[in-house]
């Protein structure tokens, strides 16, 4: 919880989030205008996030050393930055890599929704939804370029949305610093 000189702080430098506002907003739109260049860099950042996930998974291992079977957590934390050192410094295994992973991650969540839905009441909705997520999930794994436009533009709409976001909360924090510094 933010403390009131926290926030104060924040209402004087409102235009700090008209900054980041407006560098998300540009990220996002270069990201859309260099999409293979995205691509690359987001393969990439996945490589570094399953490092650090495994560097965790290391120490978290190491200090549990004395519980049974912490070896195994170690061995996958190896695995897991072996693989993540893998990926960053093979661009082509990086890129192929990624949209299977992203498409894994829908068919899990796609399925997840059947499973809901099979214990809901009218539900139907909910198994729609599934079998959509499913169907783009097949298509994002078994079509590279599709797979690999879509997560460049979610990443991109993110950035968008994250930068209109931060521009209209440095607008709402500058009408606050007006009125008090007025008094």
């Amino acid at each position: 919880m933010a403390t009131s000189s926290e926030i104060i702080s924040d209402i004087k430098h409102w235009w700090l989030f008209l900054l980041r506002g407006i560098l998300f907003i540009l990220l996002g739109i270069y990201m859309i205008s260099a999409p293979l260049v995205t691509f690359v860099a987001l393969s990439m950042l996945f490589g570094i996030v399953i490092v650090l996930g495994g560097a965790a998974e290391l120490v978290h291992a190491y200090a549990n050393r004395y519980v049974v079977g912490w070896s195994w957590r170690f061995l996958l934390g190896l695995i897991d930055v072996a693989l993540g050192f893998i990926l960053i410094f093979d661009v082509k295994l990086s890129i192929t890599v990624l949209p299977l992973a992203v498409g894994l991650w829908f068919l899990f969540r796609g399925f997840s929704l059947f499973s809901f839905a099979s214990v809901m009441r009218r539900s139907g909705w909910m198994m729609l939804a599934g079998v959509i997520i499913v169907l783009f999930a097949l298509l994002v794994m078994f079509n590279p370029a599709f797979g690999a436009m879509t997560i460049v533009l979610w990443a991109a709409s993110a950035f968008i949305v994250t930068g209109i976001i931060n521009t209209i909360l440095a607008f709402r924090l500058k009408a606050v610093n007006e009125v008090l510094t007025k008094r």
